[in-house]
């Protein structure tokens, strides 16, 4: 993946954030996000490197919000569009139980901790691997709680969907996390050293731009940039946005309620399931007790993941994908 496409993250990713996080929904935090104002002292260039410095520079202190503030309006507009839209689409039941679910694997997770790091199920893991992803268990933790207490955890949070509230509240928590997280993700450039790079301007029109951007350690990579509505985005991602949101909106809109009804009763089914799992799991007192129960959840799982494609309540991320 290129610098510019870790520096200026498209609002697709927050697509497929929106219908691939679970957890559950906490008014505390929908509060907050629609309480949540525009820092007015950041400013955005009209240089292109000017502005792509001050985007990696800002989310380098986790300042998600940067990401909204350095799209173009219109790019705004489809992205609440989206997830508004969705939010009308999905089965609320199931899509909030679902956020629900994981939210609860999260909280039992954080409790069994020490015999998820000990189970050989699924075969032994390396002592050095079992130290990293236990140095990074908080900031694994927070990241899932984060979207469990976001606004997108309901329908009735994307109904009623703020990008630039989730922006400078949800991102920027989930930025702090994803830090942490780096040495198990194998990224890398963590977001912190966003702070060394460095950006200049090879060529440049009105609204055309080839930048040249230097990281820390470095590497260097050229990008093509152009300008839409006051804002500089990568080419390959502007030329593409406009067929990825229509084809998003037509998924939604395409979408068999009658279908999902259908699949309802079994996807409910498959949930109290695992709701059952998870109660044995959170009750082991033995590494013998938890693999049992670990394994009991395993056709529940396999049932659920074979009924997703038939209707979860949700729909697939859009296809959208950051220029590499």
């Amino acid at each position: 993946m290129s610098s510019a496409s870790k520096i200026l993250l498209s609002s697709a990713a927050f697509s497929a954030l929106f219908f691939t996080a679970c957890g559950a929904s906490d008014s505390s935090q929908d509060a907050a996000e629609s309480a949540v104002q525009e820092p007015a002292e950041i400013m955005i260039s009209a240089d292109p490197a000017a502005a792509m410095e001050t985007i990696a520079k800002e989310l380098a202190t986790g300042n998600g919000g940067i990401l909204w503030k350095a799209m173009p309006a219109s790019y705004q507009s489809d992205v609440n569009s989206i997830a508004q839209l969705a939010g009308t689409k999905v089965d609320s039941e199931i899509y909030n139980k679902s956020f629900a679910l994981v939210g609860r694997i999260a909280e039992v997770a954080d409790k069994q901790k020490t015999f998820i790091l000990n189970t050989e199920l699924g075969g032994a893991q390396p002592a050095e691997e079992i130290a990293k992803i236990e140095a990074a268990w908080p900031s694994i933790m927070g990241f899932v709680k984060s979207i469990a207490n976001s606004s997108i955890a309901t329908s009735a949070g994307l109904q009623a969907f703020d990008g630039q509230s989730f922006c400078y509240t949800t991102v920027s928590e989930l930025i702090k996390y994803s830090e942490g997280m780096s040495a198990i993700s194998g990224e890398e450039l963590p977001i912190s050293a966003y702070s060394g790079v460095s950006v200049k301007a090879l060529e440049s029109t009105d609204t055309t731009a080839t930048l040249e951007m230097t990281g820390p350690e470095g590497d260097v990579e050229t990008e093509d940039f152009v300008k839409v509505e006051e804002r500089w985005v990568p080419a390959e991602m502007a030329a593409d946005w406009p067929t990825s949101i229509a084809d998003a909106q037509a998924q939604l809109e395409a979408m068999d309620s009658e279908q999902m009804a259908q699949s309802k009763p079994q996807i409910l089914g498959v949930i109290t399931m695992l709701e059952g799992v998870l109660t044995q799991i959170e009750a082991a007192e033995s590494q013998e007790q938890f693999d049992q129960a670990l394994q009991g959840a395993m056709m529940p799982i396999m049932g659920l993941m074979m009924m997703q494609g038939g209707g979860m309540g949700a729909p697939s991320a859009p296809a959208m994908q950051m220029p590499q």
